[in-house]
């Protein structure tokens, strides 16, 4: 079968961590969105095993998107990660490859507006 070349045109979405800011004193006074990668999405639709696995994992799925997966993404600490798309931050619920390490699906939960 031959291969086609798929379009990424929806936006771009900037993935990374949240950085603690402290006082002086060492005290927390919030948080910053340390970006760590751009990369262009497509926007996909959810399957009810989508939803469902959100809610087994105490959350609620926003949206899915799919990107290309970049080499330099095997690197990036999943934990925590966040990502933004136009100015509205993101939780990282789960972020999947799929079997020939080609493309990473993303599925989101909605945090908030960022500041």
């Amino acid at each position: 079968m031959k291969s086609y070349r798929e379009t990424f045109n929806d936006g771009f979405l900037q993935y990374g961590h949240n950085s603690v800011q402290r006082s002086a004193n060492g005290k927390r006074i919030g948080e910053s969105f340390l970006a760590e990668g751009k990369l262009a999405f497509k926007e996909m639709s959810a399957r009810e095993s989508d939803f469902e696995l959100a809610g087994t994992m105490g959350s609620s799925l926003d949206l899915k998107v799919k990107t290309r997966f970049p080499p330099s993404f095997r690197n990036i600490k999943k934990s925590g990660l966040k990502v933004v798309i136009e100015s509205v931050e993101y939780d990282v619920i789960k972020a999947d490859v799929d079997r020939n390490n080609n493309y990473l699906y993303f599925y989101l939960q909605e945090v908030g507006d960022i500041t």
